[in-house]
């Protein structure tokens, strides 16, 4: 390729990066992309999206990648080119504003004069270094204490504040790049869910995205769960975990965690996400048996999986299955609808010298449902101590004090440039034929109708 087809090309993309036609096609294109993230459901399980969408539609989301989209590669390249186009704007412009701070004019004269909408021209009939004083101390009540540049027949003074605030746009922009930054930070960390029953110590989770088992550096145990309701109803009011961390067989750290009180270990977070209620591994789903035909009763302590033999009797019962909120589907297919405990059932089954004879289930709210006059024993819940688990949601993102860090730059950024202004007073003084003519000027990049009636004040005081 010739040097001057090679070079056309590579300013050709050097304008591209520079110039606005690139950034709002991007900022289009991420618009779309956020929108699609919040009405699709991001990193949910496959079954989730079979009963949301069909086979086909989900094959093409998943292939696209709209189902991850903030980690999807196409994604994270218009990120790139967009941070990249950002910078590119920004050091583009920095020269100009770099003058506008350290370079500007502090001698007036008429080639600039002329581009500066605030200017009052006026005579003096005499000006001695008492007014020169005078004039100083009333710019300074305005804005900073002048400068005085003194040259023959002619008296400069010059004063200006808020010289690095047209900076404000550049720590903008820095903080955008250091959120984006934090947020690729992001991918290395992990989200999964990990649930403890009171009592026991995990040092593993499932991810969330993969359901692969991940292992932790040390373990997390559970010491103590509640729950409190609004009176008498199912809805909670409050939950909370007692958490203790144990590495190489030392307790390092406790804490009771409750929703948005995380605890923090080695930057992973562990947040109370869910919990619910689980047989106790001891066996006290405790059921009394009723002899029809003799009235007797007896009461057995089930465990499940495990058969217990009726006293006096060649049967046992057997628990198969513990819900503690019993629900049935389309099917008629029982199923746990929560993990909280609204309605407890037990699945008995009944055996003869080792043969099942028959089976039912047994409701904890409802004693009288599901009996069968046919059968020679009726079942009911005497009491139901459950063990509480405490579901908790575990992540790291090595990422979140970055992005931090950049929305401090952001709103520090925003409040500059939107509230601060860079202001700039001129006085010039000449002596001509006797006479000392004087011009006043200012200038401000932001909030001119403010500046405006400042500057009339100022000429009134000065004049």
């Amino acid at each position: 390729m010739p040097a001057k087809a090679k070079k056309g090309i590579i300013h050709s993309v050097k304008d591209l990066l520079v110039s606005i036609k690139l950034t709002i096609p991007l900022l289009i294109i991420l618009s779309i992309v956020c929108l699609i993230g919040t009405l699709i459901p991001q990193n949910e399980s496959p079954e989730h999206y079979l009963k949301l969408y069909r086979e086909s539609t989900y094959n093409i989301l998943a292939t696209t990648g709209c189902l991850d989209l903030f980690h999807s590669w196409w994604f994270l390249l218009v990120m790139g080119i967009f941070t990249v186009n950002l910078i590119a704007c920004s050091l583009n412009r920095l020269p100009g504003v770099w003058r506008l701070i350290f370079h500007g004019k502090t001698i007036l004269d008429e080639h600039f004069l002329q581009g500066l909408s605030c200017v009052k021209k006026f005579t003096l009939k005499k000006f001695s270094p008492d007014q020169e004083t005078r004039f100083a101390h009333i710019i300074s009540d305005y804005l900073k204490k002048p400068t005085v540049i003194r040259q023959p027949g002619e008296w400069n003074l010059f004063s200006e504040s808020g010289h690095y605030t047209r900076l404000g746009f550049y720590l903008t922009h820095l903080g955008l790049v250091i959120i984006i930054a934090g947020a690729v930070c992001g991918i290395l960390g992990f989200q999964g869910y990990l649930q403890i029953t009171e009592g026991q110590t995990s040092d593993s989770f499932i991810l969330k995205n993969s359901n692969a088992i991940k292992h932790l550096d040390f373990s997390i145990r559970c010491d103590r769960f509640e729950v409190t309701y609004y009176g008498d109803s199912q809805m909670p009011k409050d939950y909370k975990s007692d958490l203790t961390v144990i590495e190489n067989g030392k307790e390092v750290l406790q804490k009771t965690i409750e929703v948005n009180d995380p605890l923090i270990y080695r930057g992973i977070y562990f947040y109370q996400s869910s919990y619910g209620a689980v047989p106790d591994e001891s066996g006290n789903v405790l059921i009394r048996v009723t002899h029809k035909n003799s009235g007797k009763q007896e009461e057995l302590n089930l465990k499940a999986g495990s058969s217990t033999r009726i006293a006096g009797t060649a049967y046992e019962i057997r628990l198969d299955q513990f819900l503690s909120d019993f629900s049935m589907d389309s099917q008629g297919k029982p199923f746990n609808r929560s993990s909280k405990l609204n309605n407890p059932a037990a699945h008995l089954t009944v055996l003869n010298q080792g043969k099942e004879e028959y089976s039912t289930w047994v409701f904890a709210k409802f004693p009288d449902f599901h009996k069968n006059e046919a059968q020679q024993f009726d079942f009911s819940f005497v009491n139901f101590s459950p063990k509480m688990y405490t579901g908790l949601q575990v992540t790291r993102d090595p990422g979140v004090w970055v992005v931090w860090a950049g929305c401090l730059f952001l709103v520090l950024g925003t409040y500059v440039a939107f509230f601060t202004s860079h202001r700039r007073i001129w006085l010039r003084i000449e002596e001509k034929g006797g006479e000392f003519k004087a011009v006043l000027a200012g200038s401000t990049n932001k909030n001119h109708a403010q500046f405006n009636r400042d500057f009339e004040t100022l000429f009134k005081s000065i004049k």
